[in-house]
């Protein structure tokens, strides 16, 4: 089992590197790293988001959150701001810099899709889209869920 967890493990670590290698232009404040990107899609999902709704979803601590979301408000891609019911609560939400980073960042993915599907053959498109969709679906049902 130890065997297949770590052949699985690799296998994605390999597909996510190869496919996400596409640069997120920032260029006054250095490159979105990939963990940032996962908190501008979670808010691009959830539209406003409480910071530690937004720090569970991610499966990361409030204080990992909370300086992944100080370096994207100071990019100006998000924005922060105290909560009208609670003000112990912090609200975060994309602004117009993130959503053109998103825009982006997906309009450079389609390319790359695109280019990709030119070179291989219609059973390896097939087989890849049955794939992702199996890989989602088990992901769907798991949901995160420790066993």
């Amino acid at each position: 089992m130890k065997k297949r967890v770590a052949e699985l493990d690799l296998l994605f670590q390999s597909v996510i590197a190869r496919f996400f290698t596409i640069r997120a232009r920032q260029p006054a404040h250095g490159a979105v790293t990939f963990a940032q990107m996962r908190v501008l899609w979670t808010l691009e999902q959830q539209g406003k988001a409480f910071l530690g709704e937004a720090a569970r979803r991610l499966g990361i601590t409030n204080s990992t959150a909370t300086e992944l979301v100080d370096r994207l408000v100071r990019g100006g891609y998000v924005r922060r701001e105290q909560s009208a019911e609670d003000r112990r609560q912090v609200v975060l939400s994309l602004r117009a810099r993130g959503r053109e980073m998103l825009a982006d960042f997906g309009r450079r993915r389609r390319e790359r899709f695109e280019r990709l599907l030119k070179v291989v053959g219609p059973g390896d498109v097939d087989r890849m889209a049955s794939a992702l969709r199996t890989m989602n679906a088990i992901l769907g049902k798991w949901n995160g869920k420790k066993t």
